[in-house]
């Protein structure tokens, strides 16, 4: 796409340096995401973030134990013997490949040399620190390559618009995969993006340079197995035969460091490999509501992945997407069409997950998490729609006024991210009437547990006597229990937690999030005679969370 001269202008003006400005914000993002990270008061140096979530204990406790297997064995862990004991250990679980769960154990461990971990098998607070570091980073990335491509100024709208995605921003609080799977999948795409887009096909050094990175993608979680295609398919069709040799080298460079990198598939590669490829179609299935409809995750209607993308996005920044990816069509129709140029292949690494998610008998859930790898694309396309607003702005109106324009437009947008905290996983736009809009139409208004915040146990520990039983619900897996009753207040008070049962409560206290599909009857409805509300968490006047007291005799 041809750059926007004024913005060239402009750039050469800039008293620091464009990769200093994209580092600021970086570091503006961290410091944001770092002071709410807090899940159960757990660390005094962040405030109340999010709630422990589902998968969160899995991820803590397997990057602690190896950060914690390889301090023990130190330059002995380059043994094959000593990574057949570490890898096939009864503790080690490879439903993931290693390296998002090794930054989150390297995160735990460094904190805990300043905080201590009271005596605790992990620290979940601990564990997030690792998705901070890692969103600051995709906002630097985000922010320098829309800069090259449109301008600083794009490129500094690209990165605003990562912080004030609510969705993508609550995950960077969440000591799981999702936010180190977007980083890597991030630069792995915008690697080729930037460096293949030449009319003639890459070198070999280039080709296996770019393959380090998709390497380190598959290396997070199994999204990444969905980079190749859109590349393949681009690449083919602008080099035909020619790009078969750097697609060879970049696909083999990252398969190799794929291999390299995850020990427990050396020891039986064949098998491992299809039981790591097979495992998402033979687990149980996840239950879903969509438009008041409870669907099984392989059920779900062709366009929920579409909805979910337009009703999490804030309509603002919608907008600006639009434009930018309509002036990257455009871009693409005035190019000869045999030579397809960088702009195709982003859209098309953009559009793919949505229509593999779109798919009849593909699995999709939560929300947006399971394709949240095109939100970076999407602020890429939010950052080139900026530009063009700004461009003809500026062509009929003082350059002032295109620029406060646009920063009134992103102070508009940054506000569903204070409103939302800490439990931005609830968010909705305004296209669908909010939270409170997504509810009446029958949306899922949370789903992973986030909105049991920290300050929300606190208020249980405060309303509830001591040594009392409270029944939880729902329980998506024992382990989230387990972590929960590892809260130090709740221990020293002497709080119990177990799972509700409604057909034989046992206690009078009931805690519970509202995801509908997995609570009994009586948890659903918004009010009961059955029970009242002790204290909740809500936003928009939609409860997310409770906690009740059950009026039926004990």
């Amino acid at each position: 796409m041809n750059l926007i001269d004024n913005h060239h202008e402009a750039g050469k003006t800039q008293q620091l340096p464009a990769w200093l400005w994209y580092l600021l914000l970086a570091l503006i993002a961290f410091v944001l995401v770092a002071a709410q990270l807090d899940c159960a008061q757990d660390l005094s140096l962040t405030g109340p973030g999010p709630g422990l979530t589902v998968d969160e204990p899995f991820n803590v406790g397997q990057g602690v134990f190896l950060v914690r297997a390889i301090h023990v064995y130190g330059l002995g862990i380059f043994a094959p013997e000593s990574l057949r004991e570490i890898f096939e250990h009864p503790n080690y679980l490879p439903d993931h490949p290693p390296l998002g769960r090794l930054l989150i154990g390297i995160s735990h461990e460094v904190i805990s040399l300043f905080a201590g971990d009271e005596g605790r098998p992990f620290v979940v607070t601990y564990g997030r620190y690792a998705s901070a570091f890692c969103f600051a980073c995709l906002v630097f990335v985000v922010g320098w390559f829309t800069s090259v491509r449109c301008g600083h100024p794009g490129g500094v709208v690209a990165a605003a618009a990562l912080i004030c995605m609510p969705r993508l921003f609550g995950h960077a609080h969440l000591a799981a995969l999702e936010t180190a799977t977007v980083l890597f999948y991030t630069m792995a795409v915008l690697s080729v993006v930037h460096f293949w887009n030449t009319e003639r096909p890459p070198g070999a050094k280039r080709a296996c340079l770019t393959g380090l990175l998709l390497g380190l993608a598959l290396l997070t979680k199994i999204q990444a197995v969905l980079i190749p295609i859109p590349v393949i398919l681009w690449a083919l069709w602008k080099w035909r035969q020619k790009a078969i040799l750097p697609l060879l080298c970049w696909g083999g460079v990252g398969v190799l460091i794929f291999f390299a990198g995850w020990p427990w598939l050396w020891f039986d590669p064949v098998d491992r490999i299809s039981e790591y490829l097979g495992r998402t179609t033979e687990r149980a299935a996840l239950y879903v509501l969509y438009f008041g409809t409870k669907y099984a995750d392989r059920d779900l209607p062709w366009h929920y992945p579409w909805v979910m993308l337009l009703t999490t996005i804030p309509v603002g920044l919608l907008m600006l997407a639009f434009i930018g990816s309509w002036k990257s069509s455009c871009s693409v129709s005035d190019k000869q069409q045999h030579r397809p140029q960088g702009d195709m292949l982003l859209l098309l690494s953009f559009l793919w997950p949505l229509v593999l998610f779109s798919l009849p008998g593909i699995t999709v859930y939560d929300g947006v998490r399971l394709f949240l790898m095109v939100f970076p694309l999407a602020a890429i396309f939010i950052g080139q729609g900026a530009a063009t607003v700004i461009d003809w702005v500026h062509r009929r109106f003082p350059s002032r006024l295109a620029t406060a324009t646009i920063a009134l437009l992103l102070l508009t947008q940054f506000y569903p991210t204070i409103a939302y905290a800490p439990c931005w996983l609830s968010d909705y736009s305004l296209l669908i009437g909010g939270l409170k809009g997504a509810d009446a139409a029958g949306m899922e208004v949370t789903y992973w547990g986030d909105s049991i915040t920290a300050d929300m146990l606190q208020k249980v520990i405060d309303e509830v006597p001591e040594n009392s039983i409270v029944q939880l619900a729902p329980i998506l897996h024992p382990a989230w229990l387990q972590t929960l009753q590892e809260t130090p207040e709740l221990k020293r008070k002497g709080i119990q937690l177990i799972p509700f049962e409604s057909e034989r409560p046992v206690s009078e206290y009931v805690l519970y999030f509202q995801r509908n599909p997995y609570l009994p009857q009586m948890l659903q409805a918004p009010q009961s005679d059955a029970w009242t509300v002790i204290t909740e968490v809500t936003r928009q006047d939609v409860p997310l969370a409770r906690l009740i007291r059950l009026k039926v005799p004990q």
